[in-house]
């Protein structure tokens, strides 16, 4: 069939958010709060999960609906080794004055200061040139405080319930400095503009808290709210989403056609929404999706993944991190350090800076400390069945699939870590 509802594809918004309306209401009701009372009402917003769990597409909806609600939002994305936080803030600033926003326009003289940022003694500083004058002029966190507050004063001119919502995605790769000077900023506004209705919403990967720590934020859980997003989604909602989309245009999917998509995606939602448009696409249709349809679209959906997602990230993987999630896959794609450990025959120790690696990238989070597991579901299956040919083209001699199975088997049963399975390794 044409016409394909699903959206794959990162940070594409889904025609149907499934599982996230609690959240959005959650958040709905602190924007009001922030527009009627301020910043000591204010709900500053970290939304942490691993990749493809929709966390772009929240943020993005939630941007969207606080600009039908009167705020202003600006919308930053944080990119390794590209210009900072305050650079892209007077690219915007500079955008929006030119399509004559009021709001902005107003408030340039504010943004017009911010050219270089120093926080003094945090002994952190980012430099960015003044567009017109090219010459460095030193401010602060009191003058961005000052800035974001002057600009959301100017949008109550013109919508009296609306104020400044400050996004930033991927916050765990913007530089140091500039993750520094954002929560000095939002401490300012809290301390100096109590009254501003400015509020902060981000995205990052699960050890994104560890990130701002060594960036010289401290208690980054206590200046944020966090919202952890799941690597899979309820059943209920992953076959809501699979289902509604297609209801909306006229076509139904049979009950086991849209339980085979869930079952097989894990309902991790950037495969839910992938394997859904490979299964629309080949249906024949013209009302009816079948498990036939299904069985027909997964050896284009699995060629899919292995031409565009797993294949090539697993082919740049280093092989010790490879032997680490073929280890992984051995139990199914979640066990604890300890376990790994005694499946790989080696310390916990020994494999930090492996583990450490593989979160960093993705790969796996951590839901508990001492244990892991694989962040896309479909990666243990997948790993299991090419991990002997990219074992047999290593550098390193790694343990044979075959000596990772004996291992595992003989190591002692034990709870997984956590508040399900006990204590933490």
């Amino acid at each position: 069939m044409e016409n394909s509802p699903y959206t794959p594809g990162a940070g594409t918004v889904p025609p149907v958010l499934a599982g996230r309306d609690a959240m959005l209401h959650r958040l709905a009701l602190g924007l009001n709060d922030a527009a009627v009372v301020g910043r000591i009402r204010a709900q500053d917003l970290l939304l942490l999960g691993p990749r493809g769990v929709g966390k772009t597409v929240a943020l993005t909806t939630y941007g969207r609906r606080a600009a039908a609600g009167g705020f202003e939002v600006v919308g930053l994305q944080a990119v390794s080794g590209q210009g900072g936080l305050v650079e892209s803030l007077l690219q915007w600033a500079d955008r929006r004055a030119a399509e004559h926003s009021g709001p902005w326009r107003r408030a340039r003289a504010s943004f017009d200061r911010i050219a270089s940022v120093s926080l003094g003694a945090a002994g952190v500083s980012v430099g960015v040139v003044t567009r017109e004058e090219h010459r460095p002029v030193t401010v602060g966190a009191h003058t961005l405080a000052a800035a974001l507050a002057d600009l959301a004063g100017q949008v109550r001119r013109d919508a009296p319930q609306g104020g400044v919502l400050l996004t930033l995605d991927e916050v765990q790769v913007a530089a140091a400095g500039d993750l520094a000077l954002l929560a000095a900023a939002l401490h300012r506004l809290n301390v100096d503009h109590p009254q501003a209705p400015v509020v902060f919403a981000g995205t990052g990967l699960p050890h994104t808290l560890e990130v701002l720590r060594v960036a010289g934020v401290t208690h980054p859980d206590r200046l944020f709210n966090l919202e952890a997003l799941p690597v899979a989604l309820a059943e209920a909602d992953a076959v809501y989403a699979v289902v509604e989309p297609g209801r909306r245009l006229g076509v139904n999917w049979h009950p086991d056609a849209a339980a085979a998509v869930v079952r097989a995606s894990g309902a991790y939602p950037a495969h839910l929404q992938q394997l859904a448009h490979v299964v629309w696409t080949a249906a024949t249709g013209p009302h009816l999706v079948t498990a036939a349809d299904v069985r027909r679209a997964m050896p284009h959906f699995e060629a899919d993944l292995a031409r565009r997602t797993l294949g090539p990230r697993f082919d740049r993987m280093a092989d010790r991190q490879l032997e680490y999630l073929a280890a992984l896959a051995v139990h199914g794609g979640r066990a604890s350090t300890a376990v790994l450990a005694a499946t790989l025959r080696r310390t916990p120790q020994e494999l930090s800076w492996i583990r450490q690696e593989l979160l960093r990238e993705g790969d796996i989070h951590a839901p508990h400390r001492g244990r892991v597991e694989m962040t896309m579901p479909i990666a243990a299956p997948y790993l299991l069945t090419r991990y002997e040919q990219a074992r047999g083209d290593a550098d390193t001699p790694l343990l044979s699939l075959a000596e990772l199975r004996r291992n595992a088997a003989a190591v002692p049963p034990r709870p997984l870590p956590g508040p399900a399975g006990g204590a933490a390794d």
